[in-house]
């Protein structure tokens, strides 16, 4: 979606939501964009680490299939390169995610499932209000201030659907990356996308700020989320007799 209508909807929602960090776009470029942070290191390194720098220092960051030796996960989920098949080791007996290999193993015909080829070479990560006009958002990450903010989030995400009434949001068990970015961005491909919750990765918990947690959408749907404010729960004109 045009980055010019993303960040109008943007706008409607800080006007009813309390949010603790900047609203994040996601989108591909042919171009490599000048002063845009690398995540590339000649050690391993999770991309949660530098989260920081996009909502606290307005960096952007910028993805691609050279990452050096830093964590494959974007490369990989982002759909850069294959995703590696190592028999489910690293989950079971590494970080100690799943219980057994079996399990592991079908995490991950899961995750493969889920990755779309990304249609240009690369991929930025940046503060939504600063992304040029020209740009197409593929996915927006909104950070609730708290547990009201994040259940408005959730409410709202229900209040236009035909199908599934009470399972709109999904809290996937998942990287931390693919939580921000690629099952968001899967949901896109879907006639009724999903909302997801996300940062519940324990690995990633020790990067990201205490008070934060991620609600990410397609920015088609997000943008149909925004126009639905008006008339629902949260319309500034509704004298809700709860005071909420």
């Amino acid at each position: 979606m045009n980055s010019r209508l993303v960040q109008e909807s943007a706008k409607k929602f800080s006007e009813v939501l309390s949010l603790n960090y900047p609203t994040v776009g996601w989108y591909f470029s042919s171009e490599a964009i000048e002063d845009s942070f690398i995540f590339k290191r000649n050690k391993w390194a999770c991309m949660l680490m530098y989260i920081k720098i996009v909502v606290k220092k307005g960096k952007r960051i910028r993805f691609s299939k050279d990452i050096g030796q830093a964590c494959t996960g974007p490369t990989e989920f982002f759909g850069f390169a294959k995703l590696v098949d190592d028999g489910g080791v690293f989950l079971v007996e590494v970080e100690r995610f799943f219980k057994n290999l079996e399990i592991s193993q079908a995490y991950n015909k899961e995750s493969e499932a889920l990755i779309h080829p990304p249609p240009k070479e690369y991929l930025y990560m940046e503060q939504l209000e600063t992304i040029d006009n020209d740009q197409e958002i593929e996915v927006v990450n909104l950070f609730p201030a708290d547990l009201t903010n994040l259940t408005k989030l959730v409410t709202l995400s229900g209040y236009d659907s035909t199908t599934s009434l009470m399972d709109n949001v999904l809290i996937p068990n998942c990287s931390g990356c693919q939580s921000v970015f690629a099952i968001p961005y899967s949901q896109k491909f879907n006639k009724n996308p999903k909302s997801i919750v996300g940062l519940m990765d324990p690995m990633v918990r020790n990067f990201v700020p205490e008070d934060m947690v991620s609600f990410s959408v397609p920015a088609s749907r997000f943008i149909e989320m925004a126009n639905n404010i008006e008339g629902s729960f949260l319309d500034k004109n509704f004298d809700n007799p709860t005071g909420f």
